[in-house]
């Protein structure tokens, strides 16, 4: 299991001001921590918990925005307000999100500096930079899916300069090409896989999925489909909880700041598919505001396990691009082993048990089967809201109910010179949105 206390999203509890590369008082001093191969050590254990934290934020609140989430009974209003695209620039669960993807980059950044001070194994080194490459990228590739910019060089500065979509995107992709040297380079130690790695966590497998993640959202098809291609199929790459860690989404199933999955996504699936099964459990539960809510199925245990991805994600994410390179019949094959999945090549994962396709061999036809399948195959992963900004479906009344969040007052009174206007109101743009 992971070794480090998770963080729990703040509900609307409004987290205080801070600059993004900020120090834990009541922790020890960077030097000591970092001053160390032990201390380095521990510090890559808690880069997984922090991974884990600012993963499930990131899921939390774009499955709020979407048309996955809804509150429950004894959520607070801000909590209810969001799933009808309401959200306030102090809004708890947006100060969150920003706040731990922050945090986790912090501890990425420190390994990334620290591991050249320190004697340490050939191995555990390579290990850990991998390690630290991987999460600052994914860190900063759920970023992009909530904010319109976001800040890149926050290490040791309390007022970062913000960059559009495309320099993070390309960011990220350059972590992850630095994430794959470091691996390929080095093999890692059997200290690092014994003592560091979380059980599951598979670190070269999660770096190709995410480059194919990061690709397909930079619009480059031919670079998606290369990376897909690279992902072993055999493994489902995953972070660990337990009863006494407990998996965050299990956490906010109930409480002020608590979440279920809206019904609509059980009663919209094609009949039979074990997707639905998988991820919900059928319920008669009224939310907050009178939404109807199912349970979790998957994140009902305390214990479960967070995916960094789902292994047919890669697929679909194949498929598209195929689609948009012109190959029709290879897509529609694609998508067709993704439907038919039953059982899978890896155990836990999500299986349609679904006939192949009747779809035409048609553009269009084809995306929209790609994308009615990543909703199932890709439930409260956070992918969903990036989705619905591809499809045109952003807006009042859409499955996307904004396009971007407010930045944190906190961050806006840290870093007033940089950080840039809130890109929309309040309330949730009216439909269509160009986002």
């Amino acid at each position: 299991m992971l070794r480090r206390p998770m963080t729990v999203l703040a509900g609307v509890i409004l987290l205080a001001g801070c600059d993004l590369d900020k120090t834990n008082p009541n922790a020890p001093t960077q030097e000591v921590t970092l001053g160390s191969a032990d201390g380095l050590i521990a510090t890559a254990v808690g880069l997984q918990a922090r991974f884990g934290a600012s993963t499930a934020a990131f899921a939390y609140a774009a499955g709020l925005v979407t048309d996955e989430l809804a509150a429950v009974s004894a959520a607070l209003v801000t909590i209810s307000d969001a799933e009808n695209g309401v959200v306030t620039p102090g809004a708890g669960f947006a100060a969150d999100y920003w706040n731990s993807e922050y945090r986790t980059i912090k501890t990425a950044n420190d390994l990334i500096t620290g591991t050249g001070n320190v004697t340490m194994d050939p191995g555990t080194r390579s290990g850990i930079l991998g390690m630290a490459y991987l999460v600052k990228a994914a860190a900063i590739g759920e970023l992009v899916q909530g904010f319109k910019q976001v800040a890149l060089d926050t290490y040791n500065t309390a007022t970062p300069v913000f960059v559009d979509r495309p320099a993070a995107l390309a960011a990220t992709l350059a972590l992850l090409d630095s994430a794959e040297t470091e691996l390929t380079a080095q093999a890692v130690s059997s200290q690092f896989t014994t003592q560091v790695l979380a059980r599951g966590f598979d670190l070269p497998n999660t770096v190709r999925a995410y480059r194919a993640r990061y690709q397909r959202l930079a619009g480059n098809d031919q670079a998606a489909l290369t990376a897909a291609d690279a992902v072993t199929r055999t493994v489902f790459s995953v972070l660990p909880f337990s009863t006494t860690v407990r998996n965050p989404l299990n956490v906010l199933s109930s409480g002020s700041s608590g979440v279920l999955p809206r019904d609509a996504f059980r009663l919209a699936a094609p009949a039979g598919d074990g997707r639905v099964t998988f991820h919900v459990t059928a319920a008669v539960i009224t939310g907050r505001i009178g939404t109807p809510l199912d349970n979790f199925a998957r994140y009902s245990d305390a214990a479960a396990s967070i995916p960094t991805y789902y292994p047919d994600e890669v697929l679909l994410i194949k498929a598209e691009a195929l689609v948009n390179l012109n190959q029709l019949a290879a897509a529609k094959a694609v998508v067709d082993s993704v439907r038919t999945d039953c059982p899978g090549l890896v155990p836990n994962d999500p299986n349609p048990c679904l006939p192949e396709s009747t779809v035409a061999l048609t553009r269009d036809a084809l995306l929209a089967e790609i994308y009615e399948n990543r909703r199932f195959e890709l439930f409260a992963t956070g992918l969903r809201w990036e989705d619905t900004r591809r499809l045109g479906a952003v807006g009042a009344g859409a499955p996307g109910k904004r396009c971007w969040l407010p930045y944190t007052i906190g961050e806006r009174n840290a870093n007033p010179a940089n950080v840039p206007p809130d890109p929309e109101g309040t309330d949730a743009p009216a439909f269509p949105a160009t986002c």
